[in-house]
């Protein structure tokens, strides 16, 4: 049974069941406007693809979608209709995931790839003395969170752009859904030619990512990861990476779900890791 505060707190920011986001979208700017919005997101949709199956010359994979995220977050209502199709199940879970090990997070708390801040704002009313940080690379996805937060009246939280972000300023890490983007993945239409790799290359892909999440986090602090994959050799690969890192994995902690993503079912696997001895 779903926690009441996650079912209060998804009902106030406005997610709510969408069997159709073709429809939601007709049905929230009318026939013109919703079809211009179809055909757009179709396009956006098929060049995103293309980008990921086959590349995009020196593009990399984090800016693949870069887009698709823009359009999809060019106004709050867009952005909750997006993430109420897509993501409205996966956010329940991830929530019920983040209660469990709620006492994991304390002190300055960032959200590192926070998108349209769902998230970044409901750590915020939970841990209202700790400083929350979302970081996120689209600005209009930032826009977004940061009007999710006004319209909150959360006082205890800021969105930025990566940049110069302080060495070792962090207590808790949220990392969710990013390693994949962050990864030195090649475009899948090259991974289906080779055979399947093995787990020191699957490490060294996860390798610089588990470096920038370590020189974030102080010694003793905790990070939260919540990433999309199955229990297999990548997700392996991602573990062993962070291990390296100097993250060492909290026992109890992991828990497998899935959900419908969109059209799709997805696999997420969470886990806290404490950075250092």
């Amino acid at each position: 049974m779903t926690n009441p505060e996650i079912t209060d707190y998804l009902a106030c920011i406005g997610i709510r069941k969408i069997n159709e986001l073709d429809t939601a979208l007709i049905e929230a700017y009318g026939q013109e406007e919703g079809g211009r919005h179809i055909d757009n997101l179709n396009a956006l949709f098929d060049r995103a693809e293309e980008r990921l199956l086959r590349g995009s010359k020196d593009t990399p994979y984090l800016r693949r979608q870069e887009a698709l995220v823009d359009y999809l977050n060019q106004s709050p209502e867009m952005s909750l209709l997006a993430s109420s199709f897509y993501d409205r199940v996966f956010f329940r879970r991830a929530m019920e995931y983040l209660l469990r090990h709620d006492h994991f997070f304390c002190g300055n708390i960032f959200d590192i790839g926070c998108g349209n801040g769902i998230l970044t704002c409901f750590l915020a009313l939970r841990h209202p003395d700790s400083q929350v940080t979302g970081i996120e690379l689209s600005p209009n996805a930032i826009h977004v969170a940061k009007e999710l937060a006004k319209r909150l009246q959360i006082s205890n939280v800021q969105f930025m752009e990566p940049g110069t972000l302080p060495s070792k300023s962090c207590d808790t890490l949220l990392s969710c859904r990013t390693a994949h983007e962050n990864a030195a993945f090649r475009p899948l239409c090259e991974e289906v030619t080779k055979h399947a790799l093995a787990l020191p290359e699957l490490t060294e892909r996860h390798k610089k990512y588990a470096a920038e999440l370590s020189e974030l986090l102080k010694t003793k602090g905790h990070l939260i990861s919540i990433e999309r994959y199955e229990e297999d050799d990548a997700y392996a690969g991602l573990k062993c990476a962070l291990n390296h890192a100097g993250f060492i994995q909290e026992r109890g902690t992991h828990m497998q779900f899935s959900c419908k993503n969109g059209d799709e079912t997805a696999t997420f696997q969470g886990m806290v890791f404490r950075h250092g001895s």
